[in-house]
């Protein structure tokens, strides 16, 4: 499994649902179907390009979309903008003002159960009832290297951090994400 792979899974799955709303069942499904290290590796992918989402700018964008941001709905954010694809996903790091163009309505930009999609995928492949600790063991024996975490660091471009001041909040969104505030009136 490798980011290619990866990427092309994902819209596989949301093309073949028609959209990503409905797109996890054909995602386990495809994924179910690899070795299991191909499995776990596209969960690895998956959780570092998580790690590497959480930027300020992008919880601004957030937070104006989802009408407020938490850690955990953070995470099912960008659960959902990797469920958009490659080119969204890297453009809303880039310049995330950009998921303006989707033309998004309020609430709409959150996928939880994008987060599990590998270790279901797991869970099916061996008819296991949600076996965590199994699936973690797995998990730990089949590490990304160093060149793949570089690989995919290098592919991103950050819009350059903030240090938002969570306090001040409406006018530091309109600065940051200028038209995401204007969609959604903020």
């Amino acid at each position: 499994m490798d980011c290619k792979k990866f990427w092309q899974l994902i819209d596989e799955a949301r093309e073949s649902a028609e959209g990503w709303e409905e797109m996890y069942d054909p995602l386990v499904e495809k994924l179910s179907k690899f070795s299991d290290e191909e499995i776990i590796r596209w969960g690895q992918i998956f959780d570092l390009y998580q790690k590497l989402s959480y930027k300020d700018r992008l919880w601004a964008g957030s937070y104006v979309i989802n009408r407020g941001c938490y850690d955990d709905s953070f995470d099912y954010f960008r659960g959902w903008l990797t469920a958009q694809g490659k080119d969204v996903f890297l453009n809303a790091l880039r310049d995330p003002d950009s998921l303006a163009e989707l033309k998004l309505e309020r609430d709409e930009a959150l996928f939880e159960e994008m987060l599990s999609v590998s270790a279901y995928a797991y869970f099916k492949k061996h008819i296991l009832k949600q076996d965590y600790g199994r699936y973690y063991s797995e998990h730990d024996k089949h590490p990304l290297s160093a060149e793949e975490i570089a690989a995919i660091d290098s592919e991103i471009v950050y819009a350059e951090e903030t240090g938002i001041d969570w306090g001040a909040e409406g006018s530091v969104f309109r600065e940051i994400v200028p038209r995401l505030c204007k969609h959604f009136k903020w």
